[in-house]
């Protein structure tokens, strides 16, 4: 292979550490402010339970949104390469299933992505006593939308490494 080649693998290495490292990153700050977001009021916080429901939710609103941002752009450059190498073998391997499930993936990243304007207006602009049930919805979808991408894109690392 020739040293372009090379490091165009190299490229998409370092692209696919940074695509996961900030799945990793979004998963952890969105989970955190799902969770926050369904306690009615915060309770002192004597065990680690209790801090982790304990969130102010408001304070995470800017990092998610940047952090999906990120994670889409990072996919989008790294997608090309998934074609070429990890979609063919799955093809060879007859692993359409696989292949179904990031086709899936994909729809529902894009899903969140367009929620992520509601997902704003909801905790920044909109008073913390209203549309209660509405930011817990918006935040819940987005933390399933954002952990079901992770498991897949996981998933489909690990087959590719097994093909």
């Amino acid at each position: 292979m020739c040293v372009t080649g090379e490091m165009s693998r190299v490229n998409i290495t370092v692209l696919l550490i940074l695509h996961g490292l900030a799945a990793v990153l979004l998963i952890g700050a969105i989970t955190h402010q799902a969770i926050g977001v369904w306690k009615s009021r915060p309770a002192p916080s004597s065990t680690f339970f209790q801090s982790l429901v304990n969130v102010r939710g408001m304070t995470y609103v800017n990092a998610i949104v940047i952090l999906y941002v990120l994670t889409a752009v990072l996919g989008a450059l790294v997608y090309p390469r998934y074609v070429l190498d990890v979609k063919g073998s799955l093809l060879d391997a007859v692993m359409n299933s696989a292949i179904g499930a990031f086709e899936v993936k994909e729809h529902l990243a894009i899903v969140g992505l367009a929620m992520l304007p509601s997902y704003w207006y909801l905790w920044k602009k909109v008073p913390a006593t209203e549309h209660r049930l509405s930011r817990q919805i918006n935040t819940t979808l987005i933390a399933v939308l954002a952990w079901s991408a992770f498991f897949v894109g996981h998933v489909l690392n690990n087959i590719k490494g097994l093909v």
